[in-house]
């Protein structure tokens, strides 16, 4: 709790964010001319306005006591970035930031690399070396690896919200975007029965309005006859922004090698990096070294949890003024 020195008192959450918003560090713009230019022109990031835009967000956060928001420049900027520079978009995406959290606290409590990593072992998801042509990472998902049977969809949720969480910290990567390969090889009726509309619905909800995450395409390979089943569950939780950069090549890795190079592709796409499950694996040890800050930071923020709240029942008032209600889990 801040306390007010000068009359030795709790300051209120509003007074909170305010004192937030007046010692923070102001960001300091280290990107080259060119990811500046593409900026500008891809996200109306401009080097004269991007703070007022920054303050504007920032204030934004005081009409919502009930959440205790991270103010900090950098963070507001991704959110700035993700929705171009339109503050009232990225103020909603905020608030989903944090709400979806408070919805699904099954998926977002005790995110953790140690009790996830038979995920990444497995070869589920993660991310391959380098980055594009166009600067942007390439990453993989192959549900067709999944055994609900040893491995939740729970699990599965939380490894993407790690990785997604890191990739947002990379500056180029929220204004050139992220790239990925779903691989449905050996995709069957066991993956599929626990990949329904409550799968699909907060998956979407997760990379379309949560996190401000610039998808820039996902390219469907090893596609079983099953494959059309899915989407039909799954198209109608997509934008159609989400729906035109869907990208279906079979097992023909001819045409992904046209939108993605072969130097950015495991041996297992036919490309020159090692093969994909290495890379899953390293990539796990990339995020191992990187989650305690992550947690720490993370930890901080959000809206209070119903054990932190004045009063009791299933509808409590939280010291903020605000309301904290049930919660919902995922049930597949």
């Amino acid at each position: 709790m801040r306390i007010d020195v000068a009359n030795e008192r709790p300051l209120d959450p509003v007074s909170q964010q305010l004192n937030m918003a007046t010692t923070h560090q102001p960001y300091v713009c280290t990107l080259s001319n060119e990811l500046q230019k593409k900026a500008e022109d891809e996200l109306n990031e401009r080097s004269d306005t991007r703070q007022q835009h920054i303050n504007a967000l920032r204030e934004k956060t005081k009409t919502r006591p009930d959440i205790k928001f991270r103010t900090d420049d950098a963070f507001l900027l991704r959110f700035l970035r993700a929705r171009k520079f339109d503050v009232d978009r990225a103020f909603k995406n905020l608030v989903r930031y944090y709400d979806i959290r408070q919805e699904y606290p099954d998926i977002f409590d005790d995110l953790s690399v140690e009790k996830l990593k038979h995920v990444w072992e497995a070869g589920l998801e993660g991310m391959f070396p380098g980055k594009d042509k166009l600067g942007r990472r390439v990453g993989v998902f192959r549900p067709g690896k999944w055994d609900p049977d040893i491995c939740s969809s729970k699990d599965m949720f939380k490894a993407s919200i790690l990785t997604i969480e890191k990739m947002l910290e990379d500056e180029e990567t929220q204004i050139n975007g992220l790239v990925f390969i779903g691989d449905f090889a050996d995709y069957s009726m066991k993956q599929a029965v626990h990949s329904g509309p409550s799968m699909a619905k907060l998956n979407m909800s997760l990379l379309q309005n949560a996190m401000p995450l610039r998808s820039k395409g996902v390219h469907f390979v090893n596609t079983p006859t099953i494959f059309d089943t899915l989407m039909s569950v799954w198209r109608p939780f997509m934008t159609e922004k989400m729906k035109s950069r869907m990208n279906i090549h079979g097992d023909d890795f001819t045409t992904l090698h046209q939108h993605i190079s072969s130097a950015n592709l495991p041996s297992d796409y036919g490309g020159t990096q090692p093969e994909a499950t290495e890379c899953t694996k390293q990539w796990m040890k990339e995020l191992a070294a990187w989650e305690d800050g992550f947690k720490a930071e993370n930890s901080k923020y959000g809206i209070p949890k119903k054990k932190d709240t004045l009063g009791g029942g299933k509808v409590a008032a939280d010291p903020s003024g605000g309301l904290v209600g049930t919660f919902k889990k995922l049930d597949i």
